[in-house]
């Protein structure tokens, strides 16, 4: 069964997030993930709101659809408020 998630994948809104969050602590985010490298650029970072716990998180997925989840965002002063689209997953 599907489930309904807003995402979001502004590269300048996530940079910002980033940026509020702290450089060393998304580095340590990132290998924590267990994600084999470290992107090289914004491309392939999204946040995701899934309205069942309201929790809102960022993931980074590869090119082959292999997603990883990075660190939780809610509670951050720079979550975007604008270009979220509506996805059906699972």
């Amino acid at each position: 069964m599907s489930k309904v998630v807003f995402r979001n994948y502004d590269e300048d809104a996530i940079k910002e997030l980033f940026h509020e969050a702290g450089k060393e602590r998304v580095r340590a985010a990132i290998k924590d993930s267990g994600m084999p490298n470290t992107p090289s650029s914004m491309e392939g970072f999204f946040l995701e709101y899934e309205m069942d716990t309201g929790e809102i998180k960022a993931y980074f997925r590869y090119p082959s659809n292999t997603t990883f989840f990075i660190l939780p965002v809610l509670g951050y002063w720079r979550v975007p408020t604008e270009r979220w689209v509506m996805e059906r997953v699972g």
